[in-house]
């Protein structure tokens, strides 16, 4: 019996095989083949069962969600659903599923398509980025998703951990010449209220699908809105460029480094996410032979995410603060009194405590659109034409302002005169990885008499990514012995990613004196504002109250004047140059592929086998600084100009040959053993591939003036390329249920990885920058280079999944509804990274946990349907954002729990009660000390109310 020639199209599955496919380790995508007979299925028990069988009937190794009908799926993003198939475990951002780690590799290593299309990201943050953020694709409007792990020469490169592929709904395959779904949910956080956000939101969810000239036109029409707090709650070892621990002084005296905060800041976040998506299929069959079908998918995320707080910066020095009451436990002080001894310092030299308002609001915006022509030429003949765009916009208004507590006099002339205020002090106390404890002497951070706006600063984010690809492909259905068919293609594809920085500053952070200002963009002179008429008081948990800015646009407005505090282009931060460029990639592909169906010793065999070429050229475009004299000349925004900066653009061509084989032996009707292979490649991160580069200068130990230089990275870096093998076992079980056991091997050449490279003498660093190419200026020695390199720390992933289900028809009378499904995932690596400011050393890759599990306990009972459904994931390595790069820190274990009830009444409604996180397990974070602070979030529970109706 051949595998190929059966394909599982379900009509409806339930609100809950989100949580309950995590047995599904295949998927059947050949959309040739013949249909089973279709099962129309009313609770999770047989959604579980209907899963196994598309698994049974797969050609390739994979997993999927398929939701079968527009609406049915529970989760608020697709994320959630993808994160509870084997292997595949999600990153939560602000305490919702947004990127996918799949196999122990984090998003860098993933392709993403919609319908087959790749798809323009919208997740840069403090760069651009390739990978998908999933929370933007709501799952009400995704039929189906399937994670490939091992690939095929048809499909499209770029997925050395995995492929993911959603899909949307095709009309013409709906259940009825017309139906109409409508999804309403009222949801509760119950945390949201402890910090000022609103407690409630909703989700609404209204599609369509019709048939039209007998079943000759589909039209499929879906809009779903999420309205809901982003509320927060969050103490950090760190706060802007100071995180983590400084291991440079003997605290108690015992002869040993302790470790100590370089800064604090406590945090609550009390914003909302607003997200519309919007999607459209139109498909029309003129005649036998021929299908046109136009898709549209659109998303807009808006995401209002303000905060307040608490932030202590300046503890890394020792010598500029008195340190006493220090308690030590392991080598870490976790608790002190720190004394500010000279408030007047510059350029955040000592300690400084101040209340700040941030507001980091996202706006993420895109759009994909497709049209696909396919021609059934004659019983063995297809061709496919398709043609796609896909533009992504993320923008980020990264606003910070900060207020300090001063004392205000005058000068023997009667000139006001102003300082931060003197006896200000902070102790402290830690608990453990939880939130510090602190207290304050010397300053009310709810005095008006006291407190002002000490600083000002935006540093407003736009990344757009935007994707155009045509391609063909060709089918030939044959019977040449073992082979069934013949496919080949072609596909081009431009994409360019594009950034845009700029800043506003004013004042300084450390507070300003007399004589004293660190910045100033505007028009006015430096002194502390008056916030009188801009603030209220808020709370957060650790922290005392403090003044929160109520508009931070209305004060900056009446203090520089409307429109005069815009981020600008400046060579005072000559990052906000460096750091704007795009990066184009222009990549032909071609491809041949044998499909097969025969039989080796008496077993029934299918697969195919292939090669897909990879023709790639990349060119990076940018600003670079080329030493004085060297350049164009260029005016800033604040009318400064220089001639040291040169626009550049370069970048390499390259060719990848990648061949795949995929084998499916059924060696019993309840018995198959899956074995792939293949070579596989994926660029590196947009970010580490970008032109510009800028300088810094520095006096060395002989007392010279040097000149170092930092890239954004290099379009020269090579892709990740690996050499993959996946062995599965899976047995089904006669009365339903099934037991699955894989092995996968992964072997990677290289990863990049930012290298400081500063060599022993000043001979080799001028080598070096001769060989760079990098000038000079008159009177400056070489000095460092900062760049992104591919290192030679390549090496295996490998890992054991296992899968199992199981129903208990056998049970008495209710019971027989039980059922369970669960899923384990161990993997390991030989691989590393650089461990950063943070750590210093080698890492393992960002994204592997070792053990992952998720187990999902399910209920049907008549019209009533259930599940609990529980995740686990190891510690990991995250490259956590901060201020223009990113840094390695370790995500700590968590474990999240989510439940359903559901009744479906015969009218077509059904009532649904979800909650999500019911744990309230926080997000913890390591900055590279075990057992203290790093990152402490809490998010809340978030409950669903809600009615479905389906006509």
């Amino acid at each position: 019996m051949s595998l190929t020639n059966k394909r599982f199209r379900p009509a409806l599955l339930s609100a809950a095989i989100a949580a309950s496919v995590t047995s599904v380790a295949a998927f059947a995508q050949d959309e040739e083949t013949a249909a089973l007979e279709e099962v129309t299925v009313t609770g999770i028990r047989t959604s579980v069962l209907g899963s196994l069988d598309a698994k049974r009937n797969a050609d390739v190794v994979a997993d999927v969600v398929d939701a079968g009908a527009l609406g049915s799926l529970p989760d608020q993003s697709i994320a959630d659903a993808l994160g509870r198939l084997p292997g595949v475990t999600t990153v939560r951002s602000n305490g919702q599923s947004s990127q996918l780690n799949i196999r122990g590799m984090n998003g860098d290593f993933l392709q993403t398509t919609l319908n087959g299309r790749e798809q323009a990201s919208t997740a840069g943050y403090t760069e651009s980025t390739r990978w998908i953020s999933f929370d933007q694709y709501p799952a009400e409007l995704i039929q189906q998703a399937a994670v490939y792990k091992s690939p095929k020469a048809s499909q499209i490169e770029g997925g050395v951990a995995g492929s993911v592929e959603l899909k949307t709904a095709n009309p013409l395959d709906a259940e009825k010449e017309h139906n109409f779904n409508a999804n309403v949910r009222m949801s509760f956080n119950d945390s949201a209220d402890e910090v000022g956000a609103d407690e409630y939101g909703q989700r609404v969810t209204l599609s369509y699908m019709g048939k039209f000239l007998d079943e000759k036109l589909g039209v499929s029409l879906g809009y779903s809105h999420l309205e809901q707090p982003n509320n927060f709650n969050m103490n950090r070892a760190g706060a802007d460029g100071q995180i983590g621990y400084d291991n440079g002084s003997d605290i108690d005296g015992d002869g040993s480094n302790d470790a100590r905060a370089r800064a604090f800041q406590w945090q609550a976040g009390d914003g909302s996410d607003t997200r519309n998506g919007y999607m459209a299929s139109f498909v029309f069959l003129p005649t036998d032979n021929l299908k046109a079908q136009l898709d549209y998918f659109k998303s807009d995320f808006e995401r209002v995410d303000t905060r307040h707080g608490i932030t202590v910066g300046g503890l890394q020095n020792t010598g500029t603060f008195a340190l006493s009451n220090a308690m030590v436990n392991g080598g870490v002080v976790t608790g002190a009194t720190v004394g500010i001894t000279d408030p007047k310092t510059q350029y955040d030299s000592s300690p400084w405590f101040e209340a700040r308002t941030e507001d980091q609001s996202t706006q993420a915006d895109t759009d994909s659109l497709g049209l696909n022509l396919e021609w059934n030429i004659d019983d063995r003949n297809t061709l496919v034409f398709d043609y796609s765009t896909s533009e992504g916009t993320k923008t980020r208004k990264d606003q910070i302002a900060s207020m300090h507590a001063y004392d205000f006099g005058t000068d023997i002339d009667g000139n006001p005169t102003w300082e931060e205020a003197a006896g200000q002090s902070l102790t402290y106390s830690a608990n453990g990885d939880g939130i510090v404890n602190a207290m304050f002497n010397g300053v009310d951070f709810t005095d008006l008499s006291n407190m002002r706006l000490s600083r000002y600063e935006e540093y407003p984010h736009k990344y757009t990514d935007e994707v155009e690809a045509f391609k063909v492909d060709y089918k030939l259905d044959l019977e040449w012995g073992a082979i069934a068919s013949i496919e080949a293609g072609i596909r081009s594809s431009e994409r360019t990613f594009d950034s845009d920085r700029g800043t506003f500053l004013y004042g300084s952070r450390d507070g300003q004196f007399n004589g004293y200002c660190a910045d100033n963009l505007s028009d006015i002179e430096c002194m502390p504002q008056d916030l009188d008429g801009f603030v209220t008081v808020g709370s957060v948990d650790g922290a005392p109250d403090h003044f929160v800015i109520t508009d931070m646009d209305a004060l900056a407005t009446s203090i520089f004047g409307a429109g005069n505090y815009e981020g600008k282009k400046v060579f005072s931060r000559d990052w906000t140059f460096v750091e704007s460029g795009s990066v184009t990639e222009d990549v032909f592909a071609y491809y041949l592929m044998a499909n097969l169906e025969t039989e080796l010793a008496g077993i029934p065999v299918t697969g195919n086998f292939g090669v897909r070429v990879v023709d790639t050229d990349i060119k990076a475009s940018g600003l670079q600084n080329v030493g004085s004299g060297n350049g164009q000349t260029i005016t800033d925004d604040v009318g400064v100009t220089q001639d040291n900066y040169d626009y550049v653009t370069y970048g390499p061509e390259f060719t990848d040959t990648l061949p795949s084989l995929n084998l499916n032996f059924e060696l019993t009707e309840q018995d198959v053993v899956r074995f792939a292979a293949a070579k596989v490649m994926g660029r590196p991160p947009v970010g580490q591939l970008k032109g510009g580069a800028g300088s810094w200068n520095s006096v060395n130990s002989d007392g010279n003036d040097e000149y170092n230089v930092w890239t954004k990275g290099s379009p020269y870096l090579d892709p990740f390329r690996a050499t993959q093998i996946d062995l599965a076992y899976e047995h089904y079980f006669e009365d339903g249920g099934a037991v699955t056991a894989a092995l996968f091997w992964k072997d990677i050449d290289s990863l990049v990885e930012k290298q400081y490279i500063y060599l022993d003498t000043q001979a080799e660093r001028t080598a070096l920058f001769n060989e760079l190419g990098i000038d000079m200026p008159v009177g400056f020695e070489a000095g460092a280079f900062e760049t992104f390199v591919n290192n030679d720390k390549g090496g295996y992933i490998r890992g054991l999944e296992l899968a199992g289900t199981k129903t208990f028809d056998q049970l008495p009378g209710v019971f027989s509804g039980l059922g369970l499904t669960a899923s384990y995932s161990y993997t390991e690596s030989e691989t590393q990274v650089n461990g950063g400011n943070l750590y210093g050393e080698s890492l393992p890759l960002p994204g592997l946990s070792e053990n992952v599990w998720s187990t999902t306990a399910f209920w049907d009972i008549g019209n009533f349907s259930s599940h609990v459904n529980v995740r686990y994931r190891d510690e990991f390595i995250l490259n956590m954002p901060i201020p223009g790069s990113s840094t390695p820190v370790t995500a700590m274990a968590y474990t999240t729990v989510d439940a359903q009830v559901s009744y479906g009444f015969e009218n077509g409604i059904d009532v649904v009660f979800s909650a999500n996180n019911l744990t309230d397990e926080a997000d913890v974070k390591a900055y590279g000390v075990e057992g203290a602070l790093g990152e402490y979030s809490e998010f809340g529970r978030q409950f669903y109310l809600g009615v479905n109706y389906k006509y």
